[in-house]
């Protein structure tokens, strides 16, 4: 009979226990206006053939590299057909690493070779999208001003800087 009663107890603070009401989290205050971050759409966008944005990568390390391998690319983005021109050697060829803001002096490479791709190109979510012969995937870096920096390449990290486009626009034929 003891036995029961201490049963029985422990079975009636087992099933109270469980009957209480949990505490709950109050809500947090909604944020004031003026710490929101507001989104703007991508300040690039493609351009005609005729006027591309020039992205470039060069390979700055001192290494020996194998015949083949590619040591700069150059990317035209245009809407259409974006080039994506990629230089390398027939030979072996031996590269010096260069310090930012010193002239670098461009060294006669033996048996130099452009290799030319043509890629579909698009833009969704702050990523450039290559599509072609590989697909390559480039996040969109912008400086504190909001302008575009340079791309990187989310495959291999490679990170390709702005440069100013040396082309001149094509000129519509008068009519």
């Amino acid at each position: 009979m003891r036995n029961l009663v201490i049963f029985l107890a422990l079975m009636c603070l087992h099933f109270s226990s469980y009957s209480q009401k949990k505490k709950t989290r109050p809500i947090p205050p909604p944020l004031p206006k003026s710490s929101m971050i507001e989104f703007s759409r991508d300040t690039l966008s493609l351009q005609q053939y005729a006027l591309p944005i020039l992205f470039q990568w060069k390979m700055n390390a001192d290494t020996t590299l194998k015949p083949g391998t590619v040591f700069k690319e150059l990317i035209k983005l245009t809407y259409g057909q974006t080039e994506v021109n990629g230089d390398y050697s027939l030979q072996p060829l031996t590269l010096k690493k260069t310090k930012p803001g010193k002239a670098v002096l461009e060294n006669k490479i033996p048996k130099m070779i452009t290799r030319i791709g043509y890629y579909d190109a698009e833009i969704l979510n702050g990523v450039v999208i290559l599509k072609g012969e590989k697909t390559m995937s480039l996040k969109i870096i912008y400086d504190k001003n909001k302008q575009l920096s340079h791309l990187k390449d989310l495959g291999n990290g490679a990170i390709y800087r702005h440069i100013p486009s040396e082309e001149q626009p094509v000129a519509l034929p008068a009519q």
